[in-house]
């Protein structure tokens, strides 16, 4: 017999969100071919002498800026803030200058945050505005000089999950251009980029099956969650603050997103036999590597239920805190917010449906905010 819940069958909750998560590969394909006008506008940020980037957003929208502004001012050497559009009027307006160049990030192109954000950034301090938005005709792409289509088509669900993937390579594709053309980094590092942006697509097609089949076969663990701790450090807590929406929203669990280095300072206490721990581990053996291991091993001697998401030729290193791992694509380390988050969307969507909740419409959510 199949369980329901307000009519649907189980296998028909999130059915929406699932399509368009199987649908990740070929939008992101769309947008790829989308580079020279990425490139166009690319080359009016330096045409603008850009002293600053803003790039603002709200939910889902501002941590794709969030993930991706470390990649901007690794590569591009202009400073790069990301902030949420209903702060900017108050935090970033008075510094604004006409050099400056404000991102606008919407899914809908309807968050009016976003819009009134863009307009005075334009109209009283003269900045370059840019949209980045899956709907080319609306207010918020009229409202800038320029913009970027994400081209994912409808998305029907109210978690983002495929125009999440397309806001973070299109911003993605923006930093490298701008490096390029600013001449910031090598021809060989722009190729390395791009060739494996190119292939990013393929391997999301050839792994979403299997990785889907191994989650839902996980998330029977997790169905009593009430709450979990997101942990990660650099872009990859950018990911964290996703996918502690993810979770709120689609499967109705307390996520709390939190740095690696910070999540001692105080939040640790918290982390007993009833935490869930969420760990997005790099693959890089770096410091951030080394701080978020050392931490899993403190929270594992408080019993807490630890699962990672890493990268596939990343499990031989994974160490014995983890009671439970995910393995995702390999990739590089600028794009590794494009693969880690599938984990996440997969992983709420098999929640809910255990919960016999339908992910595709959540309780009190509906796809524009009318805040």
């Amino acid at each position: 017999m199949n369980n329901k819940k307000n009519n649907f069958k189980v296998e028909e909750l999130g059915k929406f969100t699932e399509k368009e998560i199987y649908e990740i590969p070929e939008a992101l394909r769309r947008l790829i071919q989308n580079k020279d006008h990425i490139e166009t506008i690319a080359q009016k940020i330096i045409n603008n002498n850009t002293r600053h980037i803003y790039l603002i957003g709200a939910g889902t929208s501002y941590h794709a800026g969030f993930a991706i502004s470390y990649m901007f001012n690794r590569i591009t050497h202009i400073p790069t803030f990301c902030e949420f559009s209903m702060e900017f009027q108050y935090l970033i307006e008075p510094i604004l200058d006409k050099n400056d160049c404000v991102i606008g990030i919407s899914q809908s192109g309807r968050t009016k945050d976003t819009i009134e954000s863009v307009r005075l950034a334009k109209q009283s301090r003269g900045c370059l505005t840019i949209a980045v938005t899956n709907n080319s005709e609306s207010e918020l792409a009229e409202a800038c000089d320029y913009d970027i289509f994400l081209n994912c088509g409808e998305e029907k669900s109210v978690l983002a999950t495929k125009t999440y993937i397309n806001q973070l390579a299109s911003l993605s594709i923006l930093a490298l251009e701008t490096a390029i053309n600013k001449k910031e980094i090598t021809e060989d590092y722009y190729r390395m980029i791009w060739e494996e942006l190119k292939m990013i697509p393929s391997k999301i097609e050839d792994s979403l099956s299997d990785l889907h089949k191994k989650i839902k076969d996980y998330s029977n663990y997790f169905k009593f969650a009430e709450f979990c701790f997101i942990l990660g450090g650099g872009s990859d807590y950018a990911t964290a603050m996703e996918a502690s929406l993810k979770l709120k929203e689609g499967a109705r669990i307390f996520g709390q997103a939190y740095s690696t280095a910070e999540f001692p300072h105080g939040p640790i206490t918290l982390a007993d036999s009833s935490a869930w721990i969420l760990a997005i581990i790099p693959k890089e053996e770096d410091q951030r590597k080394k701080n978020l291991i050392n931490l899993l091993k403190r929270i594992k001697e408080r019993k807490a239920t630890i699962l990672g998401i890493y990268e596939i030729e990343d499990e031989k290193d994974i160490p014995d805190p983890i009671d439970f791992g995910i393995q995702v694509p390999n990739t590089i380390h600028d794009l590794q917010p494009i693969i880690m988050i599938l984990a996440v969307q997969l992983l709420t969507l098999e929640i809910a449906r255990i919960k016999n909740i339908n992910s595709d419409t959540p309780k009190f959510l509906t796809k524009v905010s009318g805040i």
